[in-house]
């Protein structure tokens, strides 16, 4: 079996059947879909509509927790159970292309071992359009010699393939009760040989207001960091890492925060956001190797005019 894909679900009868709708058109039927409801008291049409796809279709697997767990535990055991090759964590409610395993087929076939595969995705709501990855796509990197793939990978956890013995073999977790995902990818980051980025377009997703506070996001960063001065790599990745949380910070979780259309919280992200960077930004903007690439003008036009930026925002909320 090459996938398993995993869902951390709240038994949403309508969004988890269009998912499950999207991969019985599957061209290739090397997948299983694992599905760990955290609602123990969802309602019963629910529960018996996701254990009647259970029992119609083999491909299906269906835990039942007896108490919310969250997602992290949730992703956990979706891993522990896992017979795939590669593991993908989905939302119910994303619409996976019938082309979604053969492509990823066609990636194996044609390299050999890959740890981590990302596909872009087609988003809805909060933002429109395919993703658009910073690195050149439908190429192999050597993580050995690519260094470059640790500033500029997508970090959403979602559109990634982990190789499942991969994850086991070094123990790589979700934390407990936290929103720790991008520590999750990061650390497989850490001890991957490889990565290859698909340009290919394979499912859509909805980018919905997060259920957690948004600043669970920048927050991860610290754990991220400690952990590859934990494993003696912070060195060696110091430019590419710094990059990567500064961007995350001062570009994608500022973009995200303005999203939501909310003057409250996006004014506090700005404050937040211009007390972490604000006395770091002049080195950052002069002696960062990855940023003086100026891979995205939008983000380097930014952080070089850093306090006119978060003055002139928050001027704007009022």
């Amino acid at each position: 079996m090459l996938v398993s894909f995993i869902i951390s679900s709240q038994a949403r009868e309508d969004k988890i059947f269009k998912t499950i709708n999207t991969l019985k058109k599957q061209t290739n039927d090397s997948y299983e879909l694992i599905i760990i409801v955290d609602e123990p008291n969802v309602e019963k049409e629910a529960l018996d509509f996701i254990r009647d796809q259970f029992i119609e279709n083999d491909k299906i697997v269906f835990v039942l927790n007896s108490k919310g767990q969250g997602e992290s535990l949730n992703w956990n055991n979706g891993i522990e159970m896992a017979r795939g090759e590669y593991v993908s964590f989905l939302k119910e409610g994303d619409l996976i292309d019938e082309r979604f395993v053969e492509s990823i087929q066609e990636i194996v076939e044609a390299n050999n071992k890959i740890d981590l595969i990302e596909v872009q995705y087609e988003q809805s709501n909060l933002f429109e359009g395919p993703t658009k990855p910073l690195l050149q796509q439908n190429r192999l990197y050597d993580l050995q010699i690519d260094k470059e793939v640790f500033a500029y990978i997508s970090q959403e956890i979602y559109g990634k393939l982990f190789r499942s013995k991969f994850i086991k073999d070094f123990r790589i977790t979700f934390k407990k009760n936290v929103r720790f995902d991008m520590l999750f990818l990061f650390m497989s980051l850490a001890h991957s040989r490889n990565f290859y980025l698909s340009g290919e377009v394979l499912f859509k997703h909805k980018v919905s207001v997060p259920k957690y506070s948004i600043f669970d996001i920048v927050n991860q960063w610290p754990h991220v960091l400690n952990y590859y001065r934990r494993i003696g790599t912070y060195k060696e990745f110091k430019d590419e890492l710094n990059f990567a949380a500064n961007y995350c910070m001062g570009y994608t979780f500022l973009n995200l925060a303005k999203c939501i259309k909310n003057n409250l919280i996006y004014k506090k992200s700005l404050s937040f956001v211009d007390t972490k960077l604000d006395r770091k930004v002049k080195e950052f903007t002069t002696q960062n190797a990855i940023f003086l690439e100026n891979v995205n003008p939008d983000f380097t036009a930014r952080m070089q005019n850093f306090s006119s930026f978060i003055n002139e925002q928050i001027k704007k909320i009022g």
